[in-house]
């Protein structure tokens, strides 16, 4: 090959079909069927095919590159779901850019930085600012939610936080404590979701909700509560319920806590423990599915997934 250099003639002689098929495929494009664009696929990697990116984007419009946008990767929650996404796009033939933005939502600065990167989409697990909303309408850049529901017109893939909090909610009544603390971080959607299902069960008057910015504040908010003869905790997510666990051993405390996520079923390293489940891979998907539908005009439809929860009670199988 002249100058080592694989072309798509290359890919295409190969496999034996045209350099049009090749080209197709790689753009994934609907006329070519998915085993055959797999084919072609996998052919260009083992080739060690690199597509000219600037020739792609003057020949389609397009990067073909999606934006993860996040907020804390050191969660392993958002290591699952990235990886899971990251897969994914991999397999829609589109590349991936990793995002970091140190705040609660997608602000305007934010904004401004992401179309510079000139992505074809993003999927984010954190909602937009107002500010920013017209910006996603005005540029046409497909978004959605990942693991949280939009407070906006976004479409989003996310969990059954309500019936996770009810979930809870009963499962504390049936063994009737008295007491009950919440943890949940400041300025999130879904945290008051799963609040008010926590609530729909268990009597309001018997919760004492404390909120943190920190997960690392829930050893200080423990102090604070000490007196409150607290009995159970429901811990927004699993990383929080961990760290809690941690304090009231230290301390010599007896209280029940539940996280959110069940993250040891995805990471059986981490601790077991009784916490809301649900199926990655479907959260995952829908997100997916939903952005390259927008992308391909197949529906630009606002849509919310629903992805349905469970509890798994530690030690039950």
């Amino acid at each position: 090959m002249k100058n080592n250099i694989v072309r798509q003639k290359d890919i295409a002689d190969s496999l034996n079909v045209s350099v049009n098929t090749v080209s197709h495929a790689l753009r994934d494009m609907d006329d070519i069927s998915e085993p055959l664009k797999e084919r072609i696929r996998n052919k260009a990697v083992e080739l060690g095919y690199v597509p000219n990116s600037l020739a792609v984007k003057l020949k389609t419009g397009k990067t073909k590159t999606i934006a993860l946008v996040y907020d804390n990767l050191i969660n392993p929650y958002f290591t699952i779901m990235v990886e899971k996404l990251f897969s994914l796009i991999k397999g829609k033939g589109y590349d991936t850019v990793i995002f970091p933005c140190n705040k609660y939502s997608i602000d305007a600065k934010n904004y401004s930085e992401l179309l510079q990167l000139d992505v074809d989409g993003v999927l984010s697990f954190l909602d937009v600012d107002e500010q920013v909303l017209s910006n996603i309408e005005y540029n046409r850049i497909p978004t959605v939610l990942v693991g949280r529901l939009s407070k906006h017109n976004i479409s989003s893939s996310y969990t059954d936080d309500f019936g996770g909090g009810a979930l809870v909610g009963k499962y504390f009544k049936e063994k009737n404590y008295q007491k009950i603390l919440y943890l949940y971080p400041e300025m999130i959607e879904n945290s008051s979701r799963r609040y008010n299902g926590l609530i729909s069960e268990f009597n309001q008057k018997n919760v004492i909700s404390k909120t943190y910015s920190d997960e690392f504040e829930v050893g200080d908010i423990l102090n604070d509560v000490a007196n409150e003869g607290i009995e159970a905790v429901f811990c927004f997510n699993d990383v929080v319920a961990t760290i809690l666990k941690r304090h009231v051993e230290e301390n010599g405390l007896k209280m029940e806590i539940v996280g959110f996520d069940s993250i040891h079923s995805e990471l059986p390293f981490f601790e077991s423990m009784t916490s809301i489940r649900y199926n990655f891979n479907d959260v995952a998907k829908n997100a997916v599915d939903i952005l390259f539908d927008i992308i391909k005009e197949k529906n630009t439809d606002v849509r919310k997934i629903e992805v349905p929860v469970s509890l798994y009670i530690k030690g039950e199988a």
